[in-house]
């Protein structure tokens, strides 16, 4: 079995209009500064993706990137990054997906693929060790993710693969449709749909000959000792992650008046425990504690099955927090039953379920305050807590017929077509969905939110929400200094990779020598953090190239200004936003004015191309 390099890094370039592949080999200066995955695509897209390019069209790339711990059999290791300009924000987007994907991508060989162009018919690729080939994707269009993945592996037996692909949310250009792989899924932002926009269905690899080597073995493999004791001593993920999995967080985010009800116009209610992680496995819903993928000793991710009524049969991966906040509580549902089965549909559509969940609340809400009627809605009762309207809204999201060609649309996009004052109430930043967190509770997350880099996430600008959950008043300087490290570890762990729930019991020392045992680079941590900030300080600079200015960088008007009824810590005052975006452009090195980022802070990070490229091409004008 051949290896590896242990720094050496291979591009493979896929173009679909001319059914072409090549490998490059990936400068070493940016494996050292970038390590990899998130970062490292950051700057790719930058280089790759001209500014004002619609993100539907030929001309957006879809960057596929592995970590250099991906493949080595490190915990948390088995993510891979999606890189593309995001149909749903016009702006930078990355995102996630664990499962074995990345590890066989990353053993063909590949560390990172860049895929261009238009097939001119439904298409899928498959990538090995020997090289790429093209197959006609006619067979598999209009599948569901589950249907096409079974096909293609019985297309290929005795073939080891993973396989990423859309669902008729994507082929369907939804602007939040996502790219599964098994059943996890990289869901936010529309990656789905630019896979779509390029007629390429699913993306196939398998590799088994070439295995990364690793420069110190004995230091990787202490590493690895260390990070298993530190998981097995860290509540969360040796008690708490293997009971409930992220599930559990619906019972504590309720009891501090945090949870998301009725798109974020309550914090509590004791009706939304039903749809806890306990609630079901007192109703005996959970069938086992799994993993995304090995090693892994969290096991925080659920099988669940229902085996009776309405919905039944279904064995499924079981919903995670963000899920059950999106189309339960923020929609005013709590019967666990129809969120479980409007999960299994987001995925096989292949839909992202929380800006699908947020969406439909917002409908929800513009129904119930007479914006829009059972006209608009093609007679769905869209009253909070209607629970039968889930299941048909969501299939007609994916295939975009009826109303839900409008709800697909996203929170954004129907704000502007409704009107009547329903902009206040749109539950978004930057066109994205936010994520289950309420800033008026978890103050530190109003930064996340207004200042990430690709809109409402509730993880790629940093997260923050565990501080104010413990009760912790912080002020407005160090909050931000808060958000800024919270955010650089953030984009080191996506680069490196290694997952982030893991990376909340395993010390910042031992991921920098875990990566010394793969890479043979003695970074100290200091090093990675500033990885992570030149990594997101492209990631700015992309979204500023594009237009992004200090004005966009704000929150949805309900938030700002709406106390929150029912919320127990800092009393659910509206987030007084200002003085921290203040706080924070100035810990950044970001103009205060505009949120540009300062050419010393860009050349002092090594992006001096970046910053020349700013001077000439951006107005400093808000």
């Amino acid at each position: 079995m051949a290896s590896r390099n242990p720094v050496e890094r291979t591009l493979l370039r896929i173009d679909l209009r001319r059914r072409t592949s090549q490998r490059e080999p990936i400068p070493r200066e940016h494996v050292e500064t970038l390590l990899g995955g998130r970062a490292l695509a950051a700057l790719l897209l930058y280089k790759e993706v001209p500014a004002g390019i619609n993100p539907l069209a030929p001309e957006n790339k879809l960057i596929l990137s592995t970590g250099p711990l991906t493949g080595t059999g490190a915990f948390g290791s088995h993510h891979y990054c999606v890189t593309t300009k995001s149909p749903l924000t016009g702006l930078y987007l990355d995102t996630l997906s664990s499962g074995y994907f990345g590890r066989e991508l990353k053993w063909t060989g590949n560390d990172v693929v860049i895929i261009e162009g238009k097939s001119e018919e439904p298409v899928y690729v498959v990538i090995t060790e020997d090289g790429v080939t093209f197959h006609d994707g006619k067979p598999v269009w209009g599948m569901g993710t589950g249907e096409v993945q079974t096909y293609i592996r019985e297309t290929l037996p005795g073939k080891r693969v993973g396989i990423a692909t859309i669902g008729p949310a994507g082929e369907r250009l939804v602007p939040y449709a996502g790219i599964v792989n098994e059943e996890r899924i990289a869901a936010r932002g529309g990656a789905g749909a630019v896979m779509g926009s390029k007629n390429l269905k699913a993306v196939v690899v398998s590799g088994r000959k070439q295995r990364p080597e690793l420069a110190e073995p004995a230091i990787f493999m202490e590493a690895m000792k260390q990070a298993k004791k530190a998981i097995a001593a860290n509540p969360m993920l040796s008690q708490r992650f293997p009971a409930y999995g992220t599930m559990g967080a619906i019972a504590q985010r309720n009891s501090v008046g945090g949870l998301v009800i009725r798109n974020f116009q309550e914090g509590s209610d004791e009706r939304y425990e039903a749809i806890s992680g306990q609630a079901m496995e007192k109703k005996g819903l959970i069938v086992k504690s799994t993993y995304c993928a090995a090693p892994c000793t969290a096991k925080c991710a659920k099988e669940v099955a229902l085996r009776e009524g309405p919905y039944a049969p279904l064995h499924t991966r079981g919903p995670e927090y963000e899920t059950l906040y999106a189309l339960g509580t923020c929609c005013g549902i709590s019967d666990v039953e129809a969120v479980i089965n409007g999960e299994f549909l987001c995925n096989s559509l292949g839909l992202d379920s929380m800006s699908t969940g947020v969406s439909i609340a917002f409908a929800m809400e513009c129904y119930e305050k007479g914006i829009i009627t059972k006209k608009e809605t093609g007679g769905l009762d869209l009253r909070f807590g209607n629970a039968s309207v889930l299941d048909p809204l969501i299939k007609d999201i994916g295939y975009r017929r009826g109303f839900g060609e409008t709800v697909a649309l996203g929170t954004k996009r129907m704000a502007e077509l409704f009107g009547k004052g329903s902009e206040s109430f749109a539950i978004h930043a930057k066109g994205m969905e936010i994520g289950g967190y309420d800033p008026r509770v978890a103050k530190g997350m109003a930064l996340v939110y207004a200042c990430g880099p690709r809109g409402g996430c509730h993880h790629a600008g940093g997260f923050t929400a565990q501080d104010p959950m413990q009760g912790q008043e912080i002020d407005t300087q160090t909050e931000a200094a808060l958000v800024k490290a919270s955010r650089e570890r953030r984009v080191f762990c996506d680069s490196a990779i290694f997952c982030t729930f893991l990376a909340v019991g395993v010390k910042d020392e031992v991921i920098a020598t875990l990566l010394r045992g793969v890479t043979g680079l003695d970074r100290g941590v200091a090093e990675l953090y500033a990885i992570g900030d030149r990594g997101s300080n492209v990631e700015r600079s992309f979204n500023v190239r594009e237009g992004l200015r200090r004005s966009w960088d704000t929150l949805p008007e309900r938030l700002l200004k709406e106390n929150l009824p029912g919320a127990k810590a800092r009393k659910g005052q509206g987030v007084q936003l200002e003085p921290l975006v203040d706080a924070f452009y100035a810990v950044c090195g970001w103009d205060k004015e505009t949120g540009i980022p300062a050419r010393e802070k860009l050349v002092g990070l090594g992006l001096e191309e970046i910053a020349d490229d700013l001077k000439k091409t951006v107005s400093t004008e808000q």
